[in-house]
């Protein structure tokens, strides 16, 4: 009746490739939060080896899904985290953010990752809000800033990724709290003078 051989053959190479789709996402996960907890930490040199490493899982990546596009939801969300990461260590190195073109994704993952960066910024400002540094906190405070009105702008019809608007939302009155009682600590016309 039907050519189960060929028909079996087929299946359990879709079922491998995606089985190590997920395997690799599972991979590049680990590794994006690695490097972000790197640059918190200001491990720089642990940062670069960490991306080192995930860019290559995400070649690799690109690759399946480009051989196996029905498995791009499997991915999907790897590519967001390798966006996650890449954005804090481009914010953190050069002082700005990679564009979707230099990192290889489209605009799902990218705007996705963009969100989720301004979570890991916000935890970076508390660090260094630890460490008295209250001109980070203000910057990535106008940051967020800018980003949260940017994604506005796109009008998503995405739920999930109007969720992830708010999250940036969340993250600016978070930040802002920090900041305020930090500078309630502050000597009186220190701020004036920035």
């Amino acid at each position: 009746m039907i050519e189960t051989e060929r028909l079996r053959s087929r299946l359990r190479e879709l079922e491998n490739a995606r089985d190590e789709i997920i395997e690799t996402g599972i991979k590049i996960n680990r590794l994006s939060k690695s490097v972000i907890y790197s640059l918190i930490r200001d491990d720089i040199e642990s940062a670069r080896k960490y991306i080192n490493e995930m860019q290559g899982l995400v070649n690799k990546l690109k690759s399946l899904i480009s051989q196996y596009p029905m498995y791009y939801n499997n991915a999907v969300i790897s590519l967001q985290e390798y966006v996650e990461a890449m954005s804090m260590w481009y914010y953190i190195i050069e002082g700005r953010l990679p564009t979707p073109e230099e990192l290889g994704v489209d605009a799902e993952p990218y705007i996705n990752g963009i969100a989720d960066f301004t979570g890991e910024l916000s935890r970076k400002a508390t660090e260094e809000l630890i460490k008295n540094n209250l001109d980070f906190a203000l910057k990535a405070k106008r940051i967020l800033e800018e980003l949260y009105l940017d994604l506005l702008s796109l009008e998503p019809r995405d739920f999930e990724m109007r969720k992830k608007v708010d999250y940036v939302s969340s993250n600016i009155n978070w930040l802002n709290e920090k900041i305020f009682y930090k500078t309630l600590s502050v000597k009186p016309g220190a701020l004036e003078q920035k």
